[in-house]
């Protein structure tokens, strides 16, 4: 068993691209390891925003011996006359550099032909790493690329080496301009210069010398304990969540935990400002004591030690300068009368393409009335349409314009100074929320449903000029808009069709023309089709099988999909499963290809078919009324109950029969059963039993 590193050094990655790329780079290392037959351990991973590494503890020599079996001339060809082997026969023989002894027949649709079996030695190692990794590196995917060197290679960042050891001993490989070397470089600031490298663990050692902390975890410890230790010094809490934190450990490769101060005379601004400001401009923390009152402390990470504290104080010098203008902004900004600013609106660009925000805020207050009505929630109409129409007056306010992360908040917050409805401040203050599904729930339906409006807004907008989105491309956060729209409607369990939320988003890009329209809502579904299905694979973590039987109901209601694939993820760990499995592909089979057919009893000629018919009329009510309070497992158990009916129906019945109104009346009759067993899901999608 030998060993294998790689490491890719590259100027800094955004962070948000770092776990995909290292994804990739793993998958595709594995993948094509495999595809040439070299078996391999653990791979053991490591990334910041400047390196990407894989090291492969047990990695094959050389890759596996293969048989292959070489087909040669067909039997009629190969043989003359005499039974003598033709030039064609000799030809193949020795190219292959074989006997007639070696020589085996096959019998194919085309007639018999002669093989030979070869067994193919295994290639070394070392020689398919150097073909596959510039492969790898060029098949990587990124959202934006650039272009840096002669090479003109398309890349997400400059490359700045390229270190790969195979047993110890160096691969020659070349990519975007760069050749492989045996070294690599450690901290920016804080080491000379590159350094050699001539096995694994000589690698780490000289990294951490080089002030280089390898390992995520490792400096994701190093950042809590430190800050831990700041609460226990100020009895206090620091607030950070996980994406801060996720900045912190790949954008510092040596991370260390600061403290700084500013003057309590700025605590007088809303904390939000304070927050919003440290946490979105400057990846600073704020402080909380213990009643949750917000403190002058703030709390960084750098990337250097600071033992002069000269990161802490010019950190204070930042914030202090900061807090000035924020407090000028804050005082002038009330001055102004908040609900005028609108008219302001038609001079700031909502898309070149798109118009402007006064007429995105009278499409938002359309589709939030139309929420309103769908949910049932009327008594929120008159503040949430005040709402709509106001939501993004605070894009001309001195504070967004210099801070545009405070978006909504600063709405929210003005008009709270102004004594304006809470329904209609609250639902401003928070309708930038949800950023995408992974988030804390929020506590305001108002502020949900004015989100949602402007979500669906913008993916309608976006799609309607043929903005493609991908799992590489996304520039105006479609998916993620999609993704926290669902979010809403599942944390407030939001029940309306999406198809007629979808229709009346696109109306607004579509005017009278309805194959437009009809284009924008079909993207807009498949949008949110694929977003549901990412949500409950990924996020909440139901069977891929489950999911896929859910998707393929006609009834597009997210909130009755999210209920019914938690309920089908129950039933399909009961004894029934295997049953309704089964029976659901009979019912499926039976009706595949034909057209919806009227089902008349009167033409029920049959017992069985009769009295399953009385049974069908009796339960189908009760299975409706379960489904419709969302009690699926009472609706599946009512339907099973039906099935030694169904089952005595085609033990008896001849479904398909000679007569055509017996046969499609039939037909008709089973295609009820199974329209009424897919109102819970498709069980005929169910694989794992």
């Amino acid at each position: 068993m030998s060993d294998f590193l790689f490491e890719l050094g590259i100027q800094e990655v955004p962070v948000s691209e770092i776990k995909p790329i290292m994804g990739q780079l793993k998958n595709m290392f594995q993948l094509k390891l495999q595809e040439n037959l070299v078996e391999f351990g653990e791979i053991e991973t490591a990334a910041t925003n400047k390196r990407f590494m894989l090291y492969f503890s047990k990695i094959n020599e050389r890759a596996n011996d293969k048989e292959e079996q070489v087909k040669g001339p067909a039997k009629r060809i190969a043989y003359d006359e005499n039974g003598k082997p033709t030039i064609a026969l000799q030809k193949f023989l020795e190219s292959n550099k074989v006997e007639l002894s070696d020589l085996k027949e096959l019998d194919t649709p085309k007639g018999t032909y002669l093989v030979v079996e070869k067994k193919i030695e295994g290639r070394p190692t070392n020689m398919i790493l150097k073909e596959i990794i510039p492969t790898i590196l060029k098949e990587l995917t990124f959202s934006k690329t650039m272009v840096w060197n002669a090479s003109r290679v398309n890349f997400i960042r400059p490359v700045k080496n390229l270190l790969a050891l195979f047993d110890n001993r160096l691969i020659s490989i070349e990519f975007a301009g760069h050749h492989s070397t045996s070294f690599t470089y450690g901290h920016i600031l804080l080491s000379d210069g590159p350094v050699e490298v001539k096995s694994y663990r000589e690698y780490c050692e000289l990294l951490s010398k080089n002030f280089v902390i390898l390992r995520e975890d490792e400096r994701k410890e190093k950042i809590l304990s430190e800050i831990k230790d700041i609460e226990d010094e100020y009895k206090a809490h620091v607030r950070m969540d996980s994406h801060m934190l996720e900045d912190y450990i790949y954008n510092n490769e040596y991370p260390v935990v600061f403290c700084g101060e500013f003057d309590k005379k700025y605590l007088e601004l809303p904390q939000e400002i304070i927050s919003a400001f440290m946490i979105n401009e400057k990846k600073l923390m704020p402080v909380f004591d213990k009643s949750n009152k917000l403190l002058n402390i703030f709390v960084g990470v750098s990337n250097i030690p600071d033992e002069n504290h000269y990161v802490e104080t010019g950190n204070e010098r930042v914030i202090r300068a900061t807090f000035e203008d924020a407090k000028f902004f804050w005082d002038n900004d009330r001055k102004d009368d908040f609900l005028a600013l609108r008219g302001d609106l038609v001079n700031v660009t909502f898309h070149k393409d798109l118009g402007n925000f006064h007429e995105k805020s009278e499409r938002i207050a359309s589709l939030v009335e139309f929420l309103v009505k769908e949910t049932n929630n009327f008594l929120l109409l008159e503040p949430l349409r005040d709402a709509a129409y106001h939501c993004k007056n605070d894009l001309v306010t001195r504070m967004v314009r210099e801070f545009p992360s405070l978006q909504g908040i600063m709405g929210g917050l003005y008009m709270k100074e102004m004594d304006i409805n809470p329904v209609t401040w609250k639902a401003v203050y928070g309708h930038y929320e949800p950023k995408g599904f992974g988030t804390a729930a929020m506590e305001d339906i108002g502020a949900g449903l004015l989100s949602m409006a402007d979500k669906i807004d913008n993916a309608a907008a976006f799609l309607s000029k043929g903005m493609k989105i991908s799992s590489s491309k996304d520039p105006y956060g479609i998916r993620r808009d999609a993704n926290g729209i669902i979010k809403v409607i599942i944390d407030f369990k939001l029940e309306f069709n999406m198809n007629n939320f979808i229709r009346h988003a696109a109306l607004k890009f579509g005017g009278d023309n309805e194959e437009i329209i009809n284009d924008i809502s079909q993207k807009l579904k498949e949008l949110f089709l694929s977003r549901i299905e990412n949500v409950f694979k990924d996020f909440l973590k139901i069977r891929y099988d489950v999911v896929n039987s859910i998707l393929s109901s006609d009834d597009f209601n997210i909130y009755k999909m999210y209920m019914r694939a938690n309920d089908v993820l129950k039933i399909v760990k009961t004894p029934s499963i295997e049953g309704l499995v089964a029976l659901h592909r009979r019912l499926k089979n039976i009706t595949k290809g034909s057209p919806i057919y009227n089902v008349t009893e009167d033409a029920l000629v049959e017992k069985e078919e009769k009295l399953l018919f009385d049974v069908f009329k009796e339960s189908k009510a009760r299975i409706e009324t379960s489904l419709l309070e969302h009690k699926y497992l009472d609706g599946c158990s009512q339907f099973l109950e039906m099935k030694p009916f169904i089952d005595s129906f085609f033990d008896k019945v001849m479904v398909n029969a000679e007569d055509r109104k017996l046969r499609e009346n039939r037909i008709a009759f089973v295609q009820r059963l199974d329209q009424l067993l897919s109102k819970i899901t498709d069980f005929s999608l169910i694989v794992e039993q």
